[in-house]
């Protein structure tokens, strides 16, 4: 049975590196959940199918809301149990996007009419659709717990099912950063349930658990040395995305962008004539103009007139594998930079602490809250706050004199 596995394995990939693909990322990951899958049938004594692969997917899927890492690497999973299927049945003929199961949705027509009236809502009051979907997901899986329970209607709830809907075991283990997500977007729709007046004057929203455990976060940036090796282009990793990652670099660590925006650049977006950038941000739909600062524009004209594979795709950033389109993601692009700084110059190896030492660096030269906010893409000026942690200079302003409580070192035994 092992044997038939591997050589399915073997066979698949062959057929894959047939289509041009050279990644090392997609092999990587190919090999990952080859290893893992075979470790299971074996475990299960089951033979290859793409049920028994679909029932191992969901008893490892993470919980939501998945980090960008755990759903690029779920969706890795899912690509190749895909692909071994096709190869099975001879079938696999292309590359090609892999589409799953359309989110779970409750049955009752009236829970369905009033999850796509909420939806409406969220849309709207201008919120972006990634924030719009996982409140659909949020609320959906809620409906469905009703379901389960015996309720069908919105005005049989009561404010001991919202209760029941967070003692379940699902959120057993969960950080509670996760959990305040999922009561945040359930009080907002049980809110919307009571202005329509579809529970009468029953405050479920009142039912949603308040206290969970305090989770405070330490800002990491990275320090100066590291900081000014990227910014000056000492730091140069042996890969031939290197030029490609650079760019991608100094838009997060000079301009603040989100990685995201970054993905989502356009060549359209960039007025060379006028030295700034224009987009649209994905996370938060607001429009955002920043300046093209000269190493910036330097590194990104570099990478676009000498390094950029010909294709029709408009978005600047792509692939360096066949097929060459659009980038999905930047773990590798990040990676590649950061890992060889020590874990005092560079705490993290994620995308986010470019952006952060970005924000930080206008705090520390005294730039107005309502500026930095804008620079980095914030609606609210309040947001710049968490910064202040790693602001050390202004920090020691604020120390409070400890003139009239002094104590001799005996008190303190």
């Amino acid at each position: 049975m092992k044997l038939d596995f591997d050589q399915l394995s073997v066979d698949t990939l062959g057929v894959i590196k047939g289509f041009g693909i050279k990644s090392k990322t997609v092999f990587n990951y190919f090999e990952k959940t080859c290893k893992m899958l075979g470790a299971y049938l074996a475990k299960h004594s089951l033979e290859f199918s793409l049920q028994n692969a679909q029932i191992w997917l969901s008893e490892i899927r993470p919980f939501d809301p998945m980090t960008l890492y755990q759903y690029n690497t779920y969706t890795a999973h899912w690509r190749t149990v895909c692909m071994l299927a096709e190869c099975q049945e001879g079938r696999l003929d292309s590359w090609h996007v892999y589409r799953r199961k359309g989110a779970a949705r409750p049955l009752t027509s009236e829970y369905l009419q009033y999850l796509y009236a909420y939806r409406d809502r969220l849309i709207d009051n201008g919120m972006a659709k990634s924030t719009t979907d996982f409140a659909m997901r949020v609320v959906s899986d809620f409906l469905i717990y009703l379901e389960e329970s015996g309720t069908h209607s919105i005005d049989k709830v009561m404010s001991c099912d919202v209760v029941g809907y967070f003692s379940r075991n699902t959120f057993y283990g969960r950080k509670p950063d996760g959990i305040k997500a999922y009561s945040y977007k359930l009080k907002s729709f049980l809110t919307f349930l009571e202005d329509t007046g579809a529970v009468g004057e029953k405050k479920l929203s009142l039912a949603v658990p308040k206290v969970f455990a305090e989770q405070e976060s330490i800002i990491t940036v990275l320090s100066d040395t590291a900081a000014k090796a990227l910014k000056d282009g000492s730091v140069q990793p042996d890969v031939d995305t290197a030029v490609r990652d650079r760019a991608m670099i100094l838009l997060a660590l000079r301009l603040g962008l989100r990685k995201s925006d970054i993905i989502r650049l356009r060549l359209g977006d960039i007025d060379w004539e006028n030295d700034c950038i224009s987009i649209l941000q994905q996370k938060t739909g607001i429009p955002i103009t920043l300046p093209l600062l000269p190493d910036v524009g330097n590194a990104i004209m570099d990478y676009v007139l000498n390094y950029r594979p010909q294709a029709l795709s408009n978005s600047v950033f792509l692939r360096h594998y066949a097929p060459h389109t659009a980038l999905i993601d930047t773990n590798s692009a990040v990676e590649n930079y950061l890992s060889g700084f020590s874990p005092e110059d560079c705490p993290e190896r994620g995308f986010h602490i470019l952006r952060r030492t970005f924000a930080t660096g206008m705090l520390r030269n005294n730039i107005p809250r309502s500026i930095i906010s804008a620079a980095i893409g914030q609606v609210d000026p309040n947001s710049v706050d968490v910064y202040l942690s790693v602001d050390e200079e202004n920090m020691r302003k604020c120390s409070i004199s400890l003139k009239g409580i002094e104590c001799i070192k005996g008190d303190l035994l």
